[in-house]
């Protein structure tokens, strides 16, 4: 796991905590997390919500993924393949691969783009950096943003 990677990994997790989230890796994706462990997921919390708790009781968790994330930070085409079905496995609202350091590249971004038009019946997005940046200095608490002293 690279520096850039694990950057990215906790501003997403951060983001989604701020937007109200229970954000975590994927192990409360329950039956499914020995299939797909994406690097962040946005979960909504079921408990105390029976309509909810009983679809999400059917891959025995609490939690729904709402938003998955996979952190692509030297993957090749062969990585690439194996995040996007890793965000399927996870069978979230919506997926989004992040391509940072050396995956930051026009090369995977327009493979992922070809992958992604054969999985049509699953919300794909592609980020690089600048992308989660942003999201992140919109939606971070002020203290998160300042540089380490």
């Amino acid at each position: 796991m690279t520096p850039e990677h694990k950057e990215y990994v906790r501003k997403l997790m951060e983001i989604g905590e701020n937007l109200g989230f229970y954000a975590a890796d994927g192990r409360k994706l329950g039956k499914m997390y020995h299939m797909a462990n994406p690097d962040c997921v946005w979960y909504y919390d079921c408990k105390d919500k029976k309509p909810l708790l009983k679809i999400a009781k059917g891959d025995k968790s609490n939690y729904l993924p709402v938003i998955a994330f996979e952190v692509a930070d030297s993957e090749k085409e062969k990585g690439l393949r194996g995040s996007l079905m890793s965000l399927q496995l996870a069978n979230a609202s919506a997926s989004v691969v992040v391509l940072v350091g050396s995956a930051n590249n026009p090369k995977s971004k327009s493979y992922l783009n070809k992958l992604v038009g054969r999985y049509s019946s699953t919300r794909f997005r592609i980020w690089i950096e600048k992308d989660v940046d942003a999201f992140y200095g919109k939606v971070a608490k002020p203290e998160s943003n300042q540089a380490p002293k």
